[in-house]
């Protein structure tokens, strides 16, 4: 039987190839460990030759998505999220689940809010999984219900249903300090996140790897944001004051990128640092120095928690993961 370009085979096309009924094809895409053998192979013969293609968000109209995981995909501008993404997604097709992409938008640093949840809890799958920062303000017990999920770089607090795999900024900044204050510098001025939890925790793992340096009296925070352009305009701000920093740590590396593209303008040498370590950091022309928070190791392990929290809800494990990073060294801040 074969189809037209136009058309789509349904699924009552493919029980009429098959020679069984509507409910039998259906119980073979859901659960297909309760038909014979013989019977789910006429009907997945049957799938295969006409090309049939399961509508999962119909399905979900009226059945849970039980092979389905959603992710939310915040801070599109940032690589260390597609990276993170990309590392989920073969973790989770790998255990046999379809994983379903959600582009969460967002404004001024606030981090993922609860709408792009709802859409995917709407389409019943069976998990979420959240990368980028999610604003802690919000409340996401009621939007996620019993739906298992894990944040990851999230910057908030494990809840009921929830997990949470973060990097250890306190770790992250201290690695950063000592680094540039074993190089002699001491005007160390951060360069920070905006507005959200993320930058938030970093910007307080900057102040205490200060403190423990006794150079309290030389922090300094410029308002910025976790974009190219927010770097940017950070350095054309400091160096309107008349300010010379030794070192200037970032928030994270797109910001950083803007901040040595500023610099190089000026013509001022100064020490700069990043955090996430982006494919891009390690280009010769970049040579960034950065804070490494092993997105592999992040991507694998959010998986595997999700995967844990699905099958066992309500077992007791740890629901708060923390990766330690490392601090990869480049050019930029010797």
């Amino acid at each position: 039987m074969s189809q037209t370009p136009s058309s789509r085979p349904t699924i009552r096309d493919v029980a009429k190839h098959a020679g069984v009924s509507k409910s039998l094809v259906s119980l073979v895409l859901s659960d297909p460990s309760k038909v014979s053998s013989l019977r789910r192979s006429r009907v997945e013969d049957s799938i295969r030759e006409l090309g049939y293609q399961p509508n999962l968000a119909a399905r979900s109209l009226v059945s849970e998505n039980r092979h389905a995981i959603g992710v939310v995909l915040g801070e599109l501008h940032n690589p260390w999220v597609l990276e993170v993404a990309e590392v989920v997604r073969e973790q989770l097709q790998a255990a046999g689940f379809d994983v379903l992409f959600s582009a969460a938008a967002i404004h001024d640093g606030q981090g993922i809010g609860p709408a792009e949840l709802q859409a995917l809890r709407d389409l019943r799958v069976s998990g979420i999984l959240v990368v980028g920062s999610a604003d802690d303000a919000v409340s996401f017990e009621s939007v996620l219900g019993e739906t298992p999920s894990v944040f990851v770089g999230s910057g908030r607090e494990s809840q009921a249903n929830t997990a949470v795999v973060s990097v250890d900024d306190a770790q992250g900044f201290d690695l950063v300090i000592d680094h540039l204050v074993g190089r002699g510098h001491v005007q160390i001025t951060h360069i920070s996140g905006g507005a959200g939890p993320v930058a938030a925790l970093r910007e307080s793992a900057y102040h205490r790897a200060m403190q423990r340096h006794s150079l309290s009296q030389h922090v300094q925070v410029v308002e910025a944001g976790p974009s190219l352009q927010s770097g940017y305009e950070s350095v054309r701000q400091i160096l309107a004051s008349g300010a010379r920093p030794d070192a200037l740590a970032c928030f994270n590396d797109l910001c950083a990128f803007g901040v040595i593209q500023a610099l190089d303008e000026a013509g001022v040498d100064t020490a700069v640092t990043g955090y996430d370590n982006i494919s891009l950091s390690s280009l010769k022309r970049i040579s960034l120095t950065s804070v490494d928070s092993d997105f592999q190791d992040m991507g694998r392990s959010s998986a595997r928690l999700l995967l844990q929290l699905m099958r066992n809800p309500h077992g007791k494990f740890s629901r708060q993961l923390m990766i330690s990073p490392r601090l990869i060294v480049r050019s930029s801040s010797q």
